[in-house]
């Protein structure tokens, strides 16, 4: 059964027909600055305070040291610190101190996540990836193939999957098949109105919403009320 998770920011709930349908794989594509890593976290929030579920638990494998994502988000308006504190957030920082990066060893990245979130999928209610550009930089489709196929296995589950990537990491081939996959597709960019830029998010793909979502909408980043859709028509992007 699909239920719709508020994300605690009514305005972006709005524009999603009522929040997130779990479970479900989303997957979040944009280029650098366009808002991934604020997305998904306003999502994680819905997450950790849904009233649906007691101590809902999220595995993150993120790219920045836990201490750096925490700092990060802070500055975003997000605080996990007490989810962590609270054993609610499991990180796994993808970028080990000395470790040694070679196309041979990222190529074994996306088969060992793999098997780390199987261990993992009986303790958590979802998974967050922010993001698997480091993991696809050597995958072949093949690799990439198996993964989304074990994704949606992960769905069937019950658990969300919450992915951010950049437009770049994937081969068309592969993204036709992430946006056929997927349950929730959301595609960001940036545009100039006037001096100011604000970035947009356009909803390509989004199953199981309570009521009929927008097709995309303008939002900033605000340092205190966190994401805040602006009134830009998407005609405009």
């Amino acid at each position: 059964m699909v239920f719709t998770i508020p994300t605690g920011n009514e305005e972006f709930d709005r524009q999603f027909g009522g929040g997130i349908p779990t479970p479900s794989l989303v997957f979040i594509e944009g280029e650098h600055g366009t808002g991934k890593s604020a997305i998904a976290a306003q999502i994680m929030n819905g997450y950790l305070t849904t009233k649906t579920k007691k101590n809902v638990k999220l595995l993150c494998i993120i790219e920045n040291t836990v201490t750096q994502y925490i700092q990060k988000m802070k500055s975003l308006t997000f605080n996990f610190s007490k989810p962590f504190v609270r054993n609610q957030l499991i990180f796994v920082p993808i970028f080990i101190k000395n470790a040694k990066w070679s196309e041979n060893n990222s190529e074994k990245i996306l088969p060992a996540i793999q098997e780390f979130i199987n261990q993992k999928l009986t303790l958590v209610d979802g998974i967050i990836i922010d993001s698997i550009s480091p993991m696809v930089i050597n995958s072949n489709n093949q690799s990439i193939m198996s993964f989304l196929s074990f994704c949606k296995q992960v769905v069937s589950k019950g658990k969300t999957i919450i992915i951010t990537s950049h437009s770049s990491d994937f081969s068309k081939t592969a993204n036709t098949a992430l946006i056929g996959a997927s349950d929730v597709y959301l595609k960001l960019g940036t545009v100039i109105v006037g001096s100011r830029e604000v970035k947009t998010l356009k909803i390509i793909k989004l199953l199981g919403a309570k009521d009929t979502p927008e097709s995309g909408f303008a939002f900033e980043v605000d340092l205190i009320f966190g994401i805040k859709i602006v009134p830009v028509s998407m005609a405009n992007a």
